[in-house]
């Protein structure tokens, strides 16, 4: 009866461990002048902060960018309205599409075949008062 009680206090401590480590890995403190960029299972879904930020464990990766990373993607986004590019998947409420060498994620209002030829009609971007 002791060794099962030991067994299951083991087990149990165990769990809560890995609990308390996964809890504390999850939370982020952005600074001020910097941003955390949040991948969930690798799909870019915005940015966080500044401030406390909870991430879902195993699930949500962080990504840590500060003012200058924030105004040349900026100047990158820019780059790319109007381009005409080739769609790489079906892209409708998502896709892929090929934009000057890279590889973006994409929507369309209407069903895109992959290898129609589509144009960059808006670049969505977040900004904030500093």
């Amino acid at each position: 009866m002791a060794e099962s009680f030991f067994l299951l206090f083991c087990a149990m401590f165990a769990f809560l461990f890995t609990a308390v480590l996964s809890m504390a890995a999850a939370i982020k403190i952005v600074p001020e002048q910097k941003r955390l960029s949040v991948f969930r299972l690798g799909r870019y879904i915005g940015e966080k902060g500044p401030g406390l930020v909870l991430l879902i464990p195993i699930l949500d990766k962080g990504v840590m960018l500060g003012a200058q990373d924030e105004v040349k993607r900026v100047l990158e986004q820019q780059k790319l309205w109007g381009a005409i590019r080739n769609a790489l998947t079906p892209v409708h409420l998502d896709g892929s599409v090929d934009i000057l060498g890279q590889t973006w994620n994409a929507t369309s209002k209407t069903p895109i075949s992959p290898g129609d030829r589509v144009r960059v009609v808006k670049v969505i971007f977040e900004v904030e008062a500093i």
